[in-house]
């Protein structure tokens, strides 16, 4: 099927399911959604990092147009005490959290024969040392000595790497270094997010935006080494409450944008589920599918365990079919159009610069969990166009919200929306204030938000008996007021 001939991008923020609905990605995260009673558009999400996690280091992806770039994708969750990151966090981790300790232990045991090696190479260099030293106080060369000792400092014994992949509260020294002496494949992830925004990982942008896109990067150190990274790979899963959330972008300004990390996130800024999540004895929880996923997960994240004695291992390099690379030069060519005057992206241009890309990522890291055959196809962009676009919408909620009066106007609309459940159709204007929505009681943002509504014909003001009212359903026409 060809789409040269209509548009194919959705509106960002828009879903349809049905694409999706019989992949393992979709059952596996619905199943998690049910389970764990957590909104379903974070346990998607959520799912994809972890595939991220496990394949980021084994696999790479070529572009259409020919360029090499990782399968890392960014994902930050933005939900409130309560919502269910936690247990969310800990699902879809504990594969890579089970192995990690595992390996932790044998780590152990080769960092024991390790210390043993290296006192025993350190005695030998030692008397390979003195015996220089005592002939070259003699007049002698040496020379046998000074060839072994050469040998012997090409057979110095090797720090063995260990396996980690998962990094929480850690400095920004502590993560590259990690990627340059443990396993060259990394996420930092985290449930609280606090730290990151408000610590010292957050200054190290300009790396993290580097190794993104796949390049180098060198972290100069005052005392130290220099940490030189090539051909690693990074990526973040960050789950953080809305408030400190805000208080990051407002402390930080225009630089919480203008660095460009913001902009390579995949967001999630589900609706609160608090209230709605009811137990029933009826009920049983079934993990079919979760199961399928894990074990999958649990399959590519041991591909991952030979970085530790070859870090240097080439990775595969994923492709596009013919169909799937035209499908996704068209989508990414309507994103660019939106990024002009009067498009969906003309605001956030930083976002749109990089949507294509991450649904590029994601079609991949969809690729890989379902373990298609071949080339990225045609079918699995379009699922992956879906995703990105849909969480494009929550990008936009976070991080460009409407006007304080527009935001006030939605939510004295769903408490009026209460009301008219009930029948309620005239209420007195000062009953707003002193019943409404807690924040709208303050006079100012009352007026505004009516304002809004009034310009949307939503409510009618008038006076009656020197007493002003609202009219909440104005477009059911003229009636006898009746006061409540």
């Amino acid at each position: 099927m060809s789409y040269l001939f209509y548009p194919i991008l959705p509106a960002p923020g828009s879903f349809n399911p049905q694409r999706v609905a019989s992949t393992l990605l979709w059952r596996s995260s619905n199943e998690l959604s049910q389970n764990c009673q957590v909104s379903q558009d974070l346990t998607t999400l959520t799912l994809l990092a972890g595939v991220s996690i496990v394949a980021q280091g084994r696999y790479d992806l070529r572009m259409p147009f020919g360029a090499i770039k990782p399968t890392s994708i960014n994902v930050l969750g933005v939900a409130g005490s309560g919502e269910g990151k936690s247990p969310l966090f800990d699902k879809v981790l504990h594969p890579i959290q089970e192995e990690q300790r595992r390996q932790r232990k044998e780590w152990r045991k080769q960092l024991d024969t390790y210390q043993g090696e290296l006192e025993e190479w350190r005695t030998e260099e030692k008397v390979l040392t003195q015996s220089i030293y005592r002939k070259r106080t003699k007049g002698g060369t040496a020379e046998r000595e000074r060839q072994l000792l050469q040998e012997l400092h090409q057979r110095r014994p090797q720090l063995p790497r260990e396996f980690r992949l998962l990094y929480d509260d850690t400095s920004p020294e502590a993560l590259f270094s990690g990627l340059d002496k443990r396993v060259p494949s990394a996420a930092l992830a985290t449930d609280e997010a606090e730290l990151f925004f408000k610590g010292p990982m957050n200054r190290a942008r300009s790396h993290i935006n580097s190794l993104w896109s796949g390049g180098s990067t060198i972290i100069t150190r005052a005392t130290k080494e220099d940490i030189a990274l090539d051909d690693v790979r990074l990526m973040l899963l960050l789950m953080v409450q809305p408030g400190i959330l805000d208080n990051y972008i407002e402390a930080q300004g225009r630089q919480a944008r203008d660095s460009g990390m913001l902009a390579r996130f995949l967001v999630c800024a589900p609706l609160p589920t608090r209230g709605q999540r009811l137990h029933s004895q009826q009920s049983s929880s079934t993990w079919d599918a979760w199961e399928q996923a894990e074990v999958r997960l649990t399959t590519l994240m041991r591909e991952n365990l030979i970085l530790t004695n070859e870090p240097d291992t080439p990775r595969e390099v994923l492709e596009f079919t013919p169909e799937g690379a035209a499908c996704w030069i068209q989508m990414a060519n309507e994103i660019e159009q939106q990024m002009r005057p009067g498009g969906c992206f003309e605001a956030c241009p930083d976002h749109g610069s990089k949507l294509a890309e991450n649904v590029a990522r994601v079609a991949a890291l969809i690729h890989l969990l379902e373990e298609y055959d071949g080339g990225i196809t045609q079918e699995t962009v379009l699922m992956a166009m879906d995703i990105s676009l849909y969480y494009s919408g929550h990008f936009m909620q976070v991080f460009m919200p409407p006007p304080q009066e527009e935001q006030d106007a939605q939510r004295l609309n769903e408490w009026f929306n209460e009301l008219r459940q009930f029948g309620w159709r005239i209420i007195r204007y000062n009953e707003v204030r002193q019943r409404g929505p807690r924040p709208l009681r303050d006079k100012k943002r009352l007026k505004a938000a009516l304002d809004v509504l009034l310009n949307h014909q939503q409510v009618a003001v008038f006076t009656l008996n020197r007493t002003r009212h609202i009219d909440i359903a104005p477009w059911l026409g003229p009636q006898n007021p009746s006061i409540y």
